[in-house]
């Protein structure tokens, strides 16, 4: 007889410019997640258990972004980074390094990236590789998007896959370096408010190499550049029974 499991996450961050000039930025980036799994008693030898993590994340980003002869653009980044770990799994600080290089031209979006956990003081090893391939809408945001994303390992921070695969996808991506994963999702952005706002209905898919596979469907509301609103209903399949869930982003830019 299986014990009921459930997951609760909660997550937030922000960037900051720091500074501009001649296609060269400087980014300060922070982050914060809290996570708390509990299965209960199911019957048998194992008891009531229940899990917490933390984790504080503060990084520093430069990029460069060169104008091309086509009218798109190439920028390499690079990042570097400081993390906390708290809670029953491994604890204690780390440095954390990534980069990336994207390109963009003529409503194509083509992105590599990587990440490393460089040195940490517990027992932790931790790397990941992701790419992106992207038709971007139109004109603020309107028209037909579609995105394919594959990524193996530890690519992204927790924060970044809950936006990237919704609360049930990031809670459990795996930190291993034989994880992968592929994420499709395509969406249609929609101008409201005289102008001003955007829905941008979207369905998603996710195909893991354990077999699992995870669906999403909602909608983002953008209302101009400083407010933003998401909200998503998930299923997730895999060797164990089907879960389900819903997810509520708030973004705010100022």
């Amino acid at each position: 007889q299986k014990g009921d499991s459930a997951f609760v996450g909660v997550a937030a961050g922000g960037s900051v410019p720091v500074a501009s000039a001649d296609g060269l930025t400087l980014t300060l980036k922070g982050s914060g997640e809290a996570t708390r799994y509990s299965v209960k008693d199911n019957g048998s030898a194992l008891a009531a258990v229940s899990v917490k993590t933390q984790r504080l994340r503060l990084a520093a980003e430069g990029s460069r972004t060169w104008a091309l002869t086509d009218g798109g653009t190439l920028t390499p980044a690079l990042e570097v980074g400081a993390r906390w770990d708290g809670g029953d799994g491994e604890t204690g600080a780390g440095v954390e390094l990534g980069g990336g290089l994207e390109w963009v031209s003529d409503g194509l979006s083509v992105e590599a990236r990587g990440r490393m956990l460089a040195a940490h003081e517990g027992d932790v090893e931790e790397w990941g590789v992701s790419g992106s391939a992207r038709l971007l809408p139109g004109s603020g945001g309107r028209g037909l998007s579609l995105a394919l994303s594959p990524r193996w390992g530890a690519s992204e921070s927790g924060l970044a896959r809950l936006w990237d695969e919704g609360m049930m996808g990031g809670a459990s991506s795996g930190t291993d370096a034989d994880t992968a994963r592929l994420e499709a999702e395509v969406g249609y952005g929609i101008g409201f408010w005289e102008g001003s706002g955007l829905a941008t209905p979207h369905a998603g898919l996710g195909y893991g190499n354990d077999g699992a596979r995870h669906w999403r469907l909602g909608t983002r509301f953008a209302f101009g550049p400083a407010v933003a609103v998401g909200l998503e209903a998930e299923r997730k399949e895999g060797a164990a029974a089907p879960e389900h869930g819903a997810g509520l982003e708030l973004r705010l830019r100022w």
